[in-house]
């Protein structure tokens, strides 16, 4: 199982050493691939995983978004932009992130890519995601985009693309013919998508997001043991990336620790995951 690492909350972290104790905590662990975009944290999480990883960043792969506006605040020292956040929160004014607007032009296209190579300190991303369409009509609204995204793809900007979204909504549009076949997904994990044949999964990358709100239905509330998260993924979508995240360094551990044995065939050891 290629699973990834998710970075989305890494911006409510206020302190640099703990960022930094998260993304190392990980890379311990096993992880080598991290799912971030610029809107999380307004710029700050791409910003901070490119400093952390460093000279690092050939040993992982990386994916990242667009399409969803922001005023790059997290690119200002960090104390502003958690005063601005909280004067944000405060006032209800957005300094940041517009989460109800979508921009998937091919002019955004470009200069997302390019801010967010400038952040991650890379020269390509491997995954690059259109940012969850609202409904179908922003999915039409993408297709000028799939042509600019395989010009950056022959520059050599990124390796592969593709489209985060709702999973009813992605199968609505491709009903319609709007995602090319063989670009990646990343979906929410869910009944709908456990049901999916194994040939919708065949010759892209479906990295599978929302793992233990998912599962927690068939355990109910609390704790999931990690044994339990783990085999209970690779049961339901063996052929899917699942993204765990989680900022307490004992689960990150434990999740490697079993994903690492379940890569191997061997038995795997009960922990407990948030």
């Amino acid at each position: 199982m290629q699973a990834g690492f998710g970075l989305g909350r890494l911006h409510h972290v206020l302190s640099r050493g703990k960022r930094d104790r998260i993304v190392l905590d990980a890379l311990d662990a096993g992880f080598r691939h991290f799912d971030v975009a610029p809107a999380y944290g307004d710029g700050l999480t791409e910003r901070e995983l490119g400093r952390i990883l460093g000279n690092r960043r050939n040993g992982v792969t990386i994916t990242t978004k667009f399409g969803i506006p922001f005023r790059p605040i997290g690119e200002l020292p960090v104390p502003i932009y958690l005063g601005l956040r909280g004067i944000g929160q405060l006032t209800r004014v957005s300094f940041g992130a517009r989460y109800r607007q979508r921009d998937f032009s091919a002019r955004v296209v470009v200069s997302s890519l390019e801010n967010s190579l400038r952040r991650l300190r890379t020269d390509y991303v491997d995954h690059f995601l259109v940012h969850e369409p609202l409904d179908i009509c922003e999915f039409r609204a993408v297709a000028d985009s799939w042509v600019e995204l395989e010009r950056q793809q022959k520059l050599g900007k990124l390796r592969r693309f593709g489209v985060a979204s709702m999973m009813r909504l992605l199968l609505d549009a491709e009903t319609e013919g709007l995602v090319p076949q063989a670009v990646d997904r990343m979906v929410p994990m869910s009944d709908l998508l456990c049901g999916m044949p194994e040939s919708w999964f065949t010759g892209r990358d479906v990295f599978v997001f929302n793992v233990v709100k998912h599962l927690r239905k068939a355990h109910g509330p609390g704790r999931i043991e990690t044994r339990a998260l783990v085999d209970g993924f690779a049961r339901a979508l063996p052929r899917g990336r699942p993204i765990f995240a989680t900022h307490d360094a004992g689960e990150t551990k434990r999740l490697g620790e079993c994903l690492a044995r379940l890569a191997s065939g061997s038995p795997q050891p009960i922990g407990e995951m948030q």
